[in-house]
């Protein structure tokens, strides 16, 4: 009997998601005959049966989920807020650009009339 055991971590947001994935043969299936690397078709599908087995949400996993979703409402306004922000600063820097051009526009006028 063989046990394969993978641990594999994910970016999800704030947290890591981690799980553990346990493989093994039926008990009661006789042992087979094993197949050479060369032997393996691209198109052939593996025999045998697999399990994913998922372990239950610690605490922290479910206070973090809990804690997310309450305050799911809030992140929306406050990323609203920070684009209309957004454009009303870059609107006000393109006014800016534009009062400093006419500025040195007119001063370099009256300094031609001179």
């Amino acid at each position: 009997m063989f046990k394969v055991i993978q641990r594999s971590v994910g970016p999800a947001s704030l947290s890591l998601l981690t799980f553990k994935v346990y493989a093994a043969p039926k008990k009661d299936s006789p042992p087979k005959n094993s197949v050479k690397v060369d032997e393996l078709s691209l198109y052939s599908v593996p025999e045998g049966q697999s399990k994913y087995v998922e372990e239950a949400r610690s605490q922290l996993e479910e206070s973090i989920s809990q804690l997310r979703h309450y305050c799911e409402p809030y992140t929306t306004w406050c990323q609203t807020a920070m684009t209309i922000s957004k454009m009303h600063l870059l609107d006000f820097f393109r006014d800016l650009v534009l009062l400093v051009l006419l500025a040195l526009l007119d001063s370099f006028w009256l300094e031609v009339q001179k």
